[in-house]
């Protein structure tokens, strides 16, 4: 019997996955727990346009997220912190920390958990790079982190 996993199963397949099982295991294990329906045509039908919707909705948020780099370019966000004489920041800046200053000041959101420092975490005053990329999309722009 084919059925469409509605939730990845060890051993078995990954999510939206078509697999062969026995009808018995279908039925007692996969179907009674909520795991798998079976793979009508509709069913197939359905799972082919939420993946396609998925891919267009991804283009789109690559779009979107393009245009407000681009809107950054030539600018610089500034983003001020605490420090010393020296310029070694009180507390360090993260991803998270940027991504909340570029909605405050842009009105851009951008998801921290895309967002990658050039440098890793940043410690001291000065210009930094901050790279974005999602799923083959990537870009960049310049932080200046001051006093």
């Amino acid at each position: 019997m084919k059925v469409i996993l509605l939730k990845s199963v060890p051993k078995l397949g990954k999510t939206n996955d078509v697999v062969e099982v026995s009808e018995g295991y279908a039925r007692n294990a996969l179907f009674a727990k909520k795991l798998a329906v079976p793979a009508t045509d509709q069913a197939i039908a359905d799972v082919k346009r939420k993946a396609q919707n998925k891919i267009a909705e991804k283009h789109i948020q690559h779009d979107l997220l393009e245009r407000a780099i681009e809107s950054l370019d030539g600018r610089m966000l500034v983003y001020k912190v605490k420090a010393n004489e020296k310029g070694s920041l009180f507390k360090k800046v993260s991803e998270a920390d940027i991504s909340k200053a570029l909605l405050d000041q842009q009105r851009i959101s951008v998801d921290p958990s895309l967002m990658k420092i050039t440098g890793g975490q940043i410690k001291q005053v000065g210009e930094y790079e901050v790279t974005v990329s999602d799923d083959g999309y990537a870009s960049s722009f310049k932080v200046s982190v001051q006093q």
